[in-house]
């Protein structure tokens, strides 16, 4: 009962015991709090800085992507891409600067066993990126296997010579990522390896994407190769790491096999090692990071504590303060039972206590990890600011209370900032958040995320409002240079010669470059889906239908395979109503398809142009020689075959030649066309009327009768008809002009005859009309053949000249740009009795008699040791020398071994060798022709397809013939001053030439009026008289040195 008193006594503590004892507990668990949210805020931080760089990294890999991606862009519209353009694309892209770890960018090059040989001399031969070409290029490390990935194209070639030619079919990680990207057309990341070339962080990684060419008709596209980027893993998460990533934390980093294998490797292979230093006992946090088909692990520790040192003496301070609170509260219920004097000294204690608290709240505002204001909101002036805002814009806190956010803000985004406080203050919003841009006191221009709370009461007056912020300027350039990535890419494509849409699976077209409306003329806001596509450019539904399900079923044939959708020819209805012929391809995407465009209208408007003046004379419309030849071959079967006699007549118009010098070539064209018109209806419709060049006509009689006698009589009659018809004057822009002709008969009946030998008796008849006279017409007459007995004297001379050596080489030159580059060797005859014999008359000969054979392979021969002896020579070794080649010879079974034994026997570079070949060859075997130019080209052999235009030439046999030239007959431009349709022609093979990718030479060049026509046609190479004719050996070195040492042609 003693401790009742003392009860009594000290009854007026117990209240302030138990408030003290609830409040050291409240306080006790609000400290625990504190620092349990404080360690949660701890590891958000790291887990935001470790999300964002790894998100980063990803975004860095599709940038990489991207790149290699825009490459094979580049080798599906164009396989044959050569090496000088591979690198000038790579050189322009410049991703050493724009795309860090980047060690070189590289085409790798699928090649068989069978194929090594011919690659290996291509490579060597290929002079697009250096004169000198890779003459020790070859496929390593040495061995035979049944295939090669051979690295064709590297970018750039410093410090990775090795690599060329490096065949990764012995690197396990690359075989295995090549052949997995080959089999399923995606692209590939290949397991770690190391850079030889490099001695510290050598881990890189291949980012590989397949090429694929479009296959044969209805086939499947062809593997070519794969296209790929060297990464240098330590250089890759450096340039993060200096654009603000990694801060606070570490990473490393392992590879964990492909995703497509289905298992784990356990620890990985190691990509990077880790960044830094970590804390003692932290954690990591691990991230699985799929980079296409490999799986990579990221593992994070943090570096230092993510809190400040005011947070992190938060918990203490709650507690301290919660306790200190406790004590004032006990102390304040004790005190409520004593005198009101030690009330107020204790009400003084606790407003001590208040004023100390309210230094701890201005600590922590002053030391928290985001800019923080309290703003006037009347006049937007700052009140109170904490360090970390005074930072982000440069400015101490003091100067900050001089100042006003509307002073800082950049004019752009203060309008939309003032109209969301307006509505703050209105009450419509309680806060609000955006991303504005302030300007630093040094004067650059910083982004911030804004968030602005009202801090006065619903309905009250706004007087002030908190203003958070904090720095994303690091985050807006990222975002700017993803952006910046885009428009490069839209760049690249905008300015591709085919045209290009993007076409999303939804149906949308969201890009489609200038090229793809110049073509069809339909723009973004015409046609923005692809449904309304099908409707404009197929206007008919039933066709709209067939054409649709055609695309799509390409569509799905390329999602199933490798992905590239098979070109097709489409006629499509332009936006001006015009048919157009287009070639469409694509390759499948994610989330769409990439369509190309190629305009064939030219193409084929050339092709129609280039077929009918290889059969037609352009400015009668009649049947040209190589027409009137196939129909003189079908006469002559149709009269065997039904023993029928029929005749061929040859017209020659007289005294033509003068009208042309004394009244113009225009008048002549035009008595030429009335003389066509005469003709064709002096004879019936069955019959053939030809022009086979200059004031010459034939006309070819079928069934006259059944037999010669029969035949000769109604030809008579006929031939009596066209004369009378011909002599009638014509009308020639209001002049009557007066004229006639010479006409050679000759009879056929059967096969008896060729077609050559019909043509050379009519003309023989034609001249014995001229010499009776003229305006008449003469029958062949046997007794002509004398003259064959002359032709069989000169072919024994031709194999006595052979034998004792009487041919010789004449050179006549070829220049381009002034400068002599080559010339053409031509064959010369000096006959010990007769002197010259000019070659139009023994060539030929030679072709019938098979004197071709020995003869071209003497020529062939003497052209190979002249390069020899020029290759020694300065001034003469860079000379290229082209030789007529026969069709006869080139088609003999032993032509490509007798070319490369005349090539090693004299020791010729086969680059410095052309062989000019004529349209001739084209009528032949066409898989003979093309492999023999094949194997010669894999030797450095070029080709020349002359007298091209005046026969036979298809564009379908151009593409795959490897020439490298086409030369313009003498006859087009002998002319082409004054006739248009030379002059079109001459044009026109310029420009087939350079849409094929082809050299182009004229020859017959005989005034400089020719020469500069030429020029301003862009055709730059030519002979002929203007410069010299062809020259003996000496004469013709002399002329080079002496022209090429002045620098231009001394005509």
């Amino acid at each position: 009962m003693a401790f009742l008193p003392f009860l009594t006594r000290h009854r007026h503590w117990l209240p302030g015991v138990a408030v003290a004892a609830l409040g050291f507990l409240a306080s006790f668990w609000l400290a625990q709090q504190q620092e349990r949210s404080l360690g949660l805020i701890s590891q958000a931080r790291f887990l935001q800085e470790a999300r964002v760089f790894a998100d980063a990294l990803s975004q860095r890999m599709v940038a990489h992507t991207e790149i290699v991606n825009g490459l094979r862009g580049l080798f599906v519209v164009n396989p044959a891409l050569s090496r000088g353009d591979f690198e000038r694309v790579a050189r322009d892209l410049d991703v050493r600067r724009r795309y860090p770890g980047v060690r070189n960018l590289a085409f790798t090059r699928y090649v068989t066993a069978a194929q090594r040989p011919a690659f290996e001399a291509r490579v060597r031969a290929d002079t697009s990126a250096d004169s000198q070409g890779l003459p020790d290029f070859t496929i390593h490390p040495a061995g035979e296997r049944p295939e090669y990935f051979v690295a064709e194209y590297l970018w750039p070639l410093e410090g990775s010579s090795g690599v060329l030619g490096l065949d990764i079919s012995v690197q396990p990680a690359n075989l295995e990522a090549m052949h997995y990207s080959r089999d399923t057309g995606n692209t590939v990341v290949s397991a770690p390896f190391d850079l030889v070339q490099e001695r510290e962080h050598r881990t890189a990684f291949v980012l590989r994407v397949p090429v694929f060419s479009p296959g044969a008709a209805g086939g499947a596209p062809r593997f070519v190769g794969a296209v790929a980027s060297t990464i240098r893993v330590h250089d890759l998460v450096q340039s993060l790491e200096e654009q603000g990533f990694l801060r606070g934390i570490a990473v490393s980093m392992t590879d964990h096999g492909a995703v497509h294998a289905g298992t784990d490797q356990g620890p990985g292979l190691p990509l990077l090692a880790l960044s830094g230093v970590p804390l003692a006992s932290s954690e990591p946090h691990q991230v699985d990071l799929q980079v296409h088909d490999r799986r990579w692990r990221l593992a994070f520790y943090p570096t230092r504590d993510f809190l400040s040192a005011s947070e992190r003496r938060l918990p203490w301070l709650a507690g301290t303060t919660g306790a200190v609170v406790t004590l004032l509260l006990a102390a304040l219920v004790v005190l409520l039972g004593r005198q009101r004097t030690r009330a107020l000294k204790h009400a003084q204690v606790s407003d001590d206590a208040r004023r100390q608290s309210e230094e701890r709240f201005r600590a922590v505002f002053n030391q928290a990890a985001v800019g923080v204001a309290q703003i006037d909101t009347q006049t937007g002036r700052f009140v109170r600011v904490n360090q970390k805002y005074g930072d982000i814009v440069g400015y101490t806190v003091e100067q900050m209370g001089q100042l006003s956010f509307q002073a800082i803000s950049h004019p752009a985004d203060l309008v939309e900032d003032l109209a969301r406080m307006e509505r703050l203050k209105a009450g419509e919003i309680t806060e609000y958040h955006m991303e504005k841009r302030y300007f630093h006191r040094d004067g650059h221009t910083l982004w911030v995320d804004l968030a602005v709370s009202a801090m006065w009461a619903p309905g009250a007056q706004p007087d002030y409002h908190i203003a958070v912020v904090q720095d994303i300027s690091a985050r807006k350039q990222m975002e700017a240079s993803l952006r910046g990535n885009e428009l490069r890419q839209r760049s690249i494509l905008q300015r591709l010669p085919v045209g290009v849409c993007l076409v999303q699976d939804d149906g949308r077209m969201t890009f489609r470059n200038a090229r793809f409306v110049e073509i069809c003329g339909y723009s973004q806001d015409d046609l923005p889906t692809s449904e309304d596509w099908w409707r404009a450019v197929y206007p008919d539904p039933e066709y709209r239908e067939r054409t649709r399900a055609a695309w799509a079923a390409a569509c799905a044939s390329a999602r199933e395979g490798s992905g590239t959708i098979a070109s097709g020819e489409y006629t499509i209805r332009c936006k001006n109503g015009q048919q157009r012929v287009v070639e469409i391809a694509g390759v499948t995407m994610d989330d769409g398809h990439l369509v190309t465009m190629v305009d064939l209208s030219q193409r084929k408007a050339d092709e129609e142009e280039i077929r009918y003046l290889a059969f037609y004379d352009p400015l009668t419309r009649l049947p040209n020689r190589r027409l009137l030849m196939d129909r003189l071959q079908q006469a002559l079967a149709t009269s065997a075959r039904h023993q029928r006699s029929g005749a061929l007549l040859l017209l020659d118009l007289d005294n033509f030649k003068t009208l042309n010098e004394t009244r113009g070539h225009e008048r002549g064209d035009l008595l030429l066309q009335q003389v066509a018109q005469r003709l064709r209806q002096c004879v019936h419709e069955d019959d053939t009327v030809a022009r086979p060049g200059g004031d010459e006509f034939v006309v070819v009689l079928e069934d006259l009768g059944d037999n010669p006698e029969e035949a000769a009589a109604r030809s008579e009659e006929i031939g009596q008809k066209i004369l009378a018809a011909l002599r009638e004057p014509y009308q020639l822009d209001a002049e009557v002009h007066h004229s006639s002709l010479s006409m050679g008969i000759t009879i056929f009946s059967g096969m008896r005859e060729t077609v050559d030998e019909l043509l050379k008796r009519a003309d023989l008849a034609m001249y014995q009309a001229k010499g009776a006279g003229r305006d008449t017409l003469r029958f062949y007459d046997p007794r002509m053949q004398a003259a064959v007995s002359a032709r069989a004297a000169m072919e024994l001379d031709m194999r006595v000249g052979l034998a004792q050596g009487q041919f010789e080489l004449y050179y006549q030159p070829q220049i381009e740009h002034g400068r002599i580059t080559g010339a053409e060797a031509l064959l010369r005859w000096r006959h010990p009795q007769q002197g010259f014999i000019s070659p139009a008359q023994f060539i030929p000969m030679a072709e019938e008699s098979g004197l071709i054979l020995p003869l071209g392979e003497w020529v062939l021969q003497a052209a190979c040791r002249r390069l020899a002896q020029w290759s020694q020579q300065p001034g003469l070794a860079e000379l290229d020398l082209a030789v007529n080649v026969s069709p006869r010879q080139f088609h003999q079974g032993g032509f490509v071994p007798q070319v490369l034994a005349a090539l090693a026997g004299s020791g010729a570079d086969g680059h410095r060798l052309k062989l000019e070949l004529t349209e001739g060859l084209l009528l032949e075997d066409v898989e003979d022709t093309i492999e023999k130019m094949g194997q010669l080209r894999g030797y450095g052999v070029g080709f020349s397809l002359d007298d091209f235009g005046t026969g036979y030439s298809s564009l379908a046999y151009l593409k795959r013939l490897p020439l490298d030239q086409l030369k313009i007959d003498q006859s087009f431009v002998r002319d082409v001053l004054t006739d248009p349709n030379d002059a079109a022609i001459a044009r026109t093979v310029v420009a087939l030439a350079t849409s094929l990718g082809l050299r182009v030479i004229a020859e017959g060049v005989e005034t400089e009026a020719q020469r500069e026509f030429l020029a301003r046609s862009h055709c730059h190479a030519w002979q002929g008289f203007l410069l010299s004719p062809p020259l003996a050996v000496a004469e013709f070195e002399a002329l080079v040195r002496r022209i090429n040492a002045a620098g231009r042609p001394q005509a």
